[in-house]
């Protein structure tokens, strides 16, 4: 019976090998030129020469040029030769024209009775030229040229796959380089904006001074007084901005440590209406507050989570005209306790709603502009809610309907575990 075992030594299994051998050496951009280099000599078993040349031509940056055997004193004309190749399969890929082997025989250098020529192909564009030849005439038949066509082929996607790698780690660095400076750009605001908060809250301290100073004659004078009551109030609002700002950097800067402990929310809402007290009253709001007897307990800092009931309350305050009403309710819902904000002002568009708690975002609310609101004082309560594991959201039906906003926290046993609902 006749094997069907293939034999080893055959000119098909001798070209099989040399192709494998050829396509294992390209399979890395880590020394390309001698990956290269060593793809020509294994060439030489299938395409016989006594030179070999690849000009590899990008459309931007050097060419590459691999001379097998190197001649140093051939580089030059052989570069001029092959560029002009490229330049000329370039263009008839370019108009749709069938690839013809160039003629060299002008170039009396490299002029030989025969050789190969074929474009190197990667992507549909013309990456350079892979050339062959050979000293004697007729060295070449058409089987030659498929098989230099075939090792081009394997040169050309080994070509493309390094500039892709190229252009990927170029993308990768430019993105890296442009995150850092985007960071070093906010930490800079962020340092800036902090030192500029400082500074502005010095001049409140004399300030204030002042206000006491004068305290005994404002009690003798009434216009003293009003005067007295405008000042201290406004001296209060721009120290509740400056503190929202800097708080706001601190956690932009990841600067702000909880100091946790047991409390309840009707603790928060207390000491938080204390602070708004003053503003409801200038404006001559209605003011209805619901919250049961029953201790609904949390695990909070204090201080940090009545500024962020607070600053929901002062969006309330600025957003409704003098004379609105503004109703704060707390009850339990399973295992959260909630704070409801509600308030007959001026309302939150539908396109506003969904950016209302972004920094800086006021959108069309003009009155709330008109009482100084810098957009800081939502983002920074829905960031120190979120600190303590709860969410805040916002409603409204519209422009001239009000607004609800609702504050969900986990509860607590008051020994810091959280109960069972």
């Amino acid at each position: 019976m006749t094997s069907l075992r293939p034999d080893p030594s055959s000119p098909v299994a001798s070209v099989a090998r040399t192709l494998y051998d050829i396509a294992q050496g390209l399979d890395s951009p880590l020394d390309a030129e001698l990956r290269l280099r060593r793809a020509l000599r294994l060439l030489r078993r299938i395409v016989p020469y006594d030179r070999c040349a690849l000009l590899e031509a990008p459309a931007a940056g050097p060419a590459r040029l691999v001379v097998e055997p190197d001649a140093p004193e051939e580089r030059a004309a052989l570069s001029r030769m092959l560029t002009r190749f490229s330049t000329v399969i370039t263009g008839e890929a370019k108009q749709g024209v069938g690839w013809r082997p160039p003629d060299v025989a002008h170039l009396a250098l490299w002029a030989s009775p025969s050789h190969l020529a074929v474009p190197l192909v990667g992507l549909d564009q013309v990456l350079g030229v892979l050339f062959v030849r050979q000293g004697w005439a007729d060295a070449y038949t058409d089987d030659h040229l498929r098989l230099l066509s075939v090792v081009a082929s394997q040169i050309a996607a080994y070509l493309t796959a390094c500039r892709l790698r190229a252009q990927e780690a170029q993308i990768v660095s430019e993105h890296e380089a442009a995150r850092a400076a985007a960071e070093a750009d906010s930490r800079a605001r962020d340092e800036f904006l902090a030192m500029l908060v400082r500074e502005l809250h010095h001049p409140l301290v004399p300030i204030r001074f002042a206000l006491l100073a004068i305290r005994d004659q404002a009690e003798r004078d009434p216009a003293v007084q009003r005067a007295r009551d405008v000042v201290e109030g406004q001296v209060k609002h721009l120290a509740r901005m400056l503190d929202d700002l800097l708080e706001a950097s601190r956690l932009a800067r990841d600067k702000v440590d909880l100091r946790q402990e047991s409390v309840t929310l009707q603790t928060i809402v207390t000491a938080a209406l204390e602070t708004m007290r003053g503003f409801v009253d200038a404006r001559r709001h209605g003011l209805s507050v619901s919250v049961p007897e029953e201790p609904l307990w949390l695990e909070a800092d204090s201080a940090r989570l009545t500024r962020a009931v607070a600053n929901v309350m002062d969006n309330a305050v600025n957003c409704t005209p003098p004379g609105g009403e503004i109703s704060v309710a707390a009850y339990r819902e399973d295992d959260e306790v909630v704070l409801r904000v509600r308030d007959t002002g001026i309302g939150i568009s539908p396109d506003m709603l969904p950016r209302i708690f972004d920094l800086f975002a006021r959108g069309d609310r003009s009155l709330a502009r008109a009482q100084g609101d810098l957009g800081v004082g939502l983002t920074l309560a829905r960031a120190l809610v979120e600190l303590h594991g709860g969410r805040i959201e916002a409603r409204s039906e519209g422009l001239g309907h009000g607004s609800e906003f609702l504050v969900r926290l986990p509860v607590r046993s008051p020994g810091g575990g959280q109960e069972e609902p």
